[in-house]
């Protein structure tokens, strides 16, 4: 290890130090940009000679997957680190490497446009692809952006690295049937899930391999679902795992599908299936998905797929409650909010009582309005003997900031 290797790691080590002590944050991103600027090949340096990095990347469910597989592997006796406060860019990773670089497994979840970047310097036994949404158009782009991006990117990694697929995402299949690595799938595979009608908020209904309108015998939410092309005889393929092979210990559609890829990833690293089931049930959500801080329920809602499936999860709940909508349109949220038309409010207007906060709760406000809904604008969450807050990703920090005194990144 060079000199400046050496620089780089005690000066992120030392903005770690200051962050604590002064609460000024957790640590989670600052560390690693000082790193990357002083040594810019820090991310390789510290991944070589790893053998066990794993890489879990999608537009949802990423901090909830590498908890679940955090989870499996402590209970089985592992050393594992992740960036536990979700900072997904280059410096997140490497502030979680410098936070410990003694452990066994490293487990990081990957932001979708950084995931190209990321593995030019590393090369991870595992990638996680969890799914690819509409989010932050102003940022990502269109899904299909995304998907090239990603099929490009993937296609250069090693014949030794094990790709773990969403079989019901068409994007996601299609990169998995292209790449020469090793590929295992995971997908529902229960009939009894399906919507009754496919939702607005479906983003991929064209072939990704010939481009002729794909035809669903079902859908789970958005375009996840049972697919085929009658153009080409693109088809789903086989899983490797599915719903009847493991209980999610969340509620939600979304976390059936990320129990199933941290039960996959766990399996493709020796994790028995009973041993999988048993350290599930030791399993405590992450912050701000599904987790609950006194009286209040917290659900990240950040686009229109998530923001469906948390209304859908709300309205299946036994627990029963007024809704909190929070709509931030700060940088980590994108700063274009018409995605929120795209939401099925339409569906969900029998909750006991709404409210809306945020820097844009007049949008929110509106667009229920046309949605039929009437609801209070407040500056404050609401008193009530149960709440559900459904933010977008600053408000939700800010929510957890208030509710526990402290910060996250």
């Amino acid at each position: 290890m060079n000199l400046r290797t050496r620089v780089a790691i005690i000066f992120g080590k030392l903005v770690s130090i200051l962050s604590k002590t002064f609460a000024l944050g957790a640590g989670a991103t600052w560390p690693g940009e000082i790193a990357l600027r002083i040594q810019p090949r820090i991310l390789r340096i510290l991944s070589a000679n790893l053998p066990h990095i794993i890489l879990v990347a999608g537009t949802n469910g990423k901090t909830t997957t590498v908890k679940m597989i955090e989870t499996i592997l402590t209970q089985t006796g592992k050393t594992v680190q992740r960036n536990a406060s979700g900072a997904n860019l280059d410096n997140g990773i490497v502030s979680a490497f410098l936070a410990d670089m003694k452990a066994k497994y490293y487990i990081f979840e990957v932001d979708e446009a950084t995931l190209p970047n990321v593995l030019k310097d590393l090369t991870p036994e595992i990638i996680v692809l969890t799914n690819l949404f509409r989010d932050q158009l102003d940022r990502y782009g269109e899904v299909d952006t995304i998907a090239e991006k990603w099929l490009v990117a993937l296609g250069g990694i090693e014949l030794q690295t094990n790709v773990i697929v969403n079989a019901d995402d068409p994007h996601l299949a299609f990169i998995g049937s292209k790449i020469s690595a090793q590929v295992k799938y995971f997908g529902l595979e229960d009939p009894s899930l399906f919507l009754p009608k496919m939702q607005h908020a479906t983003d991929t209904i064209y072939c990704p391999n010939c481009g002729a309108r794909l035809t669903f015998a079902g859908v789970y939410f958005s375009h996840l679902g049972k697919w085929a092309c009658g153009n080409c005889s693109f088809v789903p393929p086989k899983e490797d795992v599915t719903a009847s092979d493991f209980v999610s210990p969340l509620e939600g559609i979304y976390n059936k599908y990320n129990t199933l890829a941290a039960a996959l990833t766990a399996q493709t690293l020796g994790v028995t299936k009973s041993d999988i089931r048993e350290a599930l049930t030791h399993f405590t959500p992450a912050f701000g998905r599904m987790e609950r801080i006194g009286r209040n329920i917290i659900l990240l809602s950040k686009n229109p797929t998530g923001f469906n499936e948390s209304l859908r999860t709300v309205a299946a709940s036994k627990e029963k409650g007024p809704v909190l909508f929070v709509l931030n349109d700060r940088i980590p949220d994108g700063r274009d909010v018409s995605w929120i038309w795209d939401v099925d409010f339409e569906e969900y207007r029998d909750f006991p009582k709404y409210y809306v906060s945020g820097d844009r709760a007049l949008d929110m406000a509106l667009r229920l309005k046309y949605a039929g809904i009437q609801s209070t604008i407040v500056k404050d969450i609401p008193q009530e003997d149960m709440l559900w807050i459904l933010p977008t990703y600053s408000a939700m920090l800010d929510i957890r900031k208030k509710l526990t005194g402290r910060k996250i990144l």
